[in-house]
C-alpha cells in the first residue's frame, strides 16, 4: 500500500484536507448543521473560525451572522487556507469573510476582537500544553460574554459493522489517538482555563445500508486511513490484512455493499462563555 494518505495536509494532520472535509460534512450535514446552530451565535457578530479546514462551516456562519456580521478564518494549512479564498471567491457568503494561515496557539488578532468562536475537530490534534495556549489565545481574543463553541470528534464511541470490533480497538491503542479519546475531558479543561457556563451535548452519527454517495466517498477516504495507520502500528499481521481488505472497495463482499452495514460516530459540543469585563479583568491579572 502506498504511504501517501490524501486526507493528510501538508503540515502533517491526517483527516485534516480540505476536501476530504467537505466528504465528512456532507455525509452528516443534518448533525454538523444542528451542533453549530446550537450554539447560539447571533445576527452582526464577528466570529472566528478556528481551524477552519476547505471552510464547510463557514456558509452556516455566515448565515447565522448576516450581513451585519464579519468572520475571520484561519488554519495551519496553506492549501486549506486557498481552498476557502477560492470558496468565498466563487460563492460570496453574504458578509465580509477574512482568512489567512495562522497557528492557533498564536493567534495574529487583537484582545477582545470576536464575539465568538467556531472550533471543530482541533483539539484531538493538540498536545496539552498546545491546548493549555490554544485556550488562553481564544481566552484572550473574545469579549467578555463572548462563546467559545468546541467541536470535537468522540472516538471511544466510533464502530462499524460487520466488522471484528476488537480489531478497531487494538488499532486505536496502537495508535496516538489520545486526542480523541479525552473529548469528554474538554469541558473540565474550559472550565480550568476560566471559562464559565460550561455545557457539553453529544450529537450522535448512525448510517446504514443502503448509502447514500458522499456518505460511499467519506467512509473509503476512512477506510484508507485507517489502513494506513494500520500499516504503520505494531499490530498483528491478522489486523493489518483485516484493514487492508476494507480498501478493496471492488470486492463483492465488502462491507460498504453488507446489506447490515451500521456506521456509528459521536461527536461533542463544548461550549463556554468568557466571564464578564470584571471577572476577566481579575482573572487575567492573576494570571
Amino acid at each position: 500500500m502506498s504511504d501517501y494518505d490524501p486526507t493528510k495536509t501538508s503540515t502533517g494532520h491526517q483527516l485534516s484536507e480540505g476536501t476530504y472535509l467537505d466528504s465528512h460534512f456532507q455525509a452528516m450535514q443534518p448533525e454538523y448543521e444542528a451542533m453549530i446552530r446550537s450554539v447560539g451565535i447571533q445576527p452582526g457578530w464577528r466570529v472566528l473560525d478556528a481551524g477552519c479546514g476547505g471552510g464547510s462551516f463557514l456558509p452556516h456562519l455566515a448565515e447565522l451572522v448576516g450581513e451585519t456580521g464579519h468572520i475571520s478564518a484561519i488554519d495551519l494549512a496553506p492549501e486549506n487556507v486557498a481552498k476557502v479564498k477560492t470558496l468565498i471567491e466563487e460563492q460570496p457568503l453574504g458578509c465580509p469573510i477574512e482568512v489567512e494561515i495562522g497557528n492557533l496557539t498564536a493567534l495574529p488578532y487583537e484582545d477582545n476582537q470576536f464575539d465568538a468562536i467556531w472550533c471543530a475537530n482541533i483539539t484531538q490534534y493538540l498536545t496539552a500544553e498546545e491546548l493549555d495556549k490554544m485556550f488562553a489565545e481564544f481566552w484572550r481574543v473574545v469579549r467578555p460574554g463572548g462563546t467559545v463553541a468546541i467541536k470535537e470528534f468522540d472516538l471511544t464511541s466510533f464502530t462499524f459493522a460487520p466488522f471484528d470490533q476488537r480489531c478497531i480497538w487494538r488499532l486505536h491503542v496502537g495508535e496516538p489517538a489520545h486526542g480523541a479519546l479525552r473529548s469528554f475531558q474538554l469541558p473540565t479543561w474550559l472550565k480550568q482555563c476560566g471559562f464559565v457556563e460550561v455545557d457539553c451535548n453529544t450529537f450522535l452519527s448512525e448510517r446504514s445500508h443502503p448509502l447514500r454517495p458522499m456518505e460511499l466517498t467519506y467512509f473509503q477516504a476512512i477506510f484508507r486511513g485507517q489502513a494506513q495507520i494500520a500499516m504503520q502500528s505494531n499490530i498483528s499481521k491478522q489486523d493489518k490484512d483485516a484493514w487492508l481488505a476494507v480498501t478493496d472497495f471492488k470486492s463483492p463482499d465488502h462491507v460498504l455493499k453488507h446489506p447490515d452495514f451500521y456506521w456509528r460516530e459521536n461527536h461533542i459540543l463544548v461550549v463556554g462563555q468568557v466571564p464578564d469585563n470584571q471577572t476577566k479583568k481579575v482573572q487575567s491579572e492573576n494570571g
